[in-house]
């Protein structure tokens, strides 16, 4: 714990006079669902994936042998998945923003495993919250920039849009569900969707009338920086209302997780800006609208490719009665299914299921051949 405190100490924010106030707007793109900023790297301008939810900056094994740093130490993670593990950590000399507003001296940073679970994105690393804790960030949605300001003044924004960090340094809010509750949350901008409810919060809030059970699943899950989680047995909910900062949200559909916290993701970025102001540990959500109602279409069946076939990747409800995990996609629309990349699947769909709202699909389980509508 004491080396863990002297790291943090040694990440220092420079600029050319301390009485100004800086701001630098960083611009991001969407790929795959991450949030890819670019950031120099020791002067280098590189890809980065920008996550709230990461604690720590992390660096693939190939751009660390690239700038030939030394491991110094290593430190445990746990990742959205709940993978646990030690990863080795470097020194990077200076990350800076691309117009050299920011620069960020003796970083720690930690080394992925190789090959990198986040090959599928052309990145370099990510960029986590030991970078912004002296900093204001506001990310805007719509015009897809954070900007980052110094914290000498206090955001411009009505308290009553405000939730306090449960605990400084990272952006874990509590929000309040229909029947009281409040849900503890990390927002994570690694996390593409709108909320990811942790295992432990469904049976707390179970006994409640926080939510209205929907059915129960198989799932493999997302990437994060431990790889692809396993299979699990997942549930799937409906919180009818949940107050966010203020807003309400309305039939807000989830499902059930292994990550440290319930993750409260990205979606959120499309119904306003967030503001979190790291250095009074504050969480601002200004929404576009007063409140908003989430109600939308739920599939019982995912698909992801393996080794280049299509196989079924979730099953739902009554699904689990018709297909299995791991069975195997091999015709499309009448046609045989083709061989596909993973990563291009995972950025850009597969095409044969994009051309038309809904496809048959021949599968083949160990009953026999199935076909459904998908």
């Amino acid at each position: 714990m004491k080396y863990w405190i002297t790291i943090v100490l040694f990440v220092v924010i420079t600029f050319p006079v301390i009485s100004q106030q800086y701001r630098s707007e960083l611009p991001y793109r969407l790929v795959g669902g991450k949030m890819i900023v670019e950031m120099k790297l020791n002067g280098t301008l590189r890809s980065f994936i920008f996550d709230t939810g990461a604690s720590r900056t992390m660096l693939t094994e190939e751009v660390c042998r690239e700038l030939g740093v030394i491991v110094a130490d290593s430190l445990p993670v746990t990742d959205a998945n709940g993978h646990k593990a030690f990863y080795p950590l470097v020194w990077i000399d200076e990350i800076q923003t691309p117009d050299n507003t920011f620069r960020f001296k003796n970083v720690a940073a930690m080394k992925m495993p190789e090959p990198s679970p986040l090959e599928c994105f052309s990145v370099d690393g990510l960029i986590g919250c030991d970078l912004l804790k002296q900093l204001i960030l506001v990310i805007d949605g719509k015009k897809k920039i954070v900007t980052m300001t110094t914290a000498e003044k206090e955001a411009m924004i009505s308290f009553r849009k405000m939730v306090n960090f449960v605990q400084s340094g990272m952006p874990i809010i509590s929000i309040l569900t229909a029947s009281g509750n409040n849900l503890v949350c990390l927002f994570d901008t690694g996390y593409s969707e709108f909320l990811s409810l942790r295992e432990s919060d469904f049976e707390m809030l179970e006994s409640g009338s926080a939510f209205e059970f929907l059915s129960e699943g198989c799932t493999v899950g997302s990437i994060s920086v431990g790889g692809v989680a396993a299979t699990r047995v997942s549930r799937r909910v409906n919180f009818p209302l949940l107050l966010i900062g203020g807003t309400k949200f309305r039939n807000v559909i989830s499902e059930t997780s292994t990550p440290p916290y319930t993750l409260l993701g990205m979606k959120l970025l499309d119904y306003g800006k967030v503001t979190l102001d790291y250095s009074r540990a504050r969480f601002y959500f200004e929404a576009y609208k007063p409140e908003y109602d989430c109600t939308g279409k739920t599939h019982d069946l995912g698909l992801q490719v393996k080794d280049g076939d299509l196989m079924v990747a979730a099953v739902w409800g009554a699904m689990k009665d018709v297909v299995e995990m791991g069975d195997k996609v091999i015709k499309i629309n009448g046609k045989p299914a083709g061989k596909y990349d993973f990563c291009e699947s995972m950025l850009n769909g597969i095409p044969e299921l994009k051309a038309k709202k809904k496809s048959k699909l021949t599968i083949q389980t160990r009953q026999g051949e199935k076909v459904i509508v998908y």
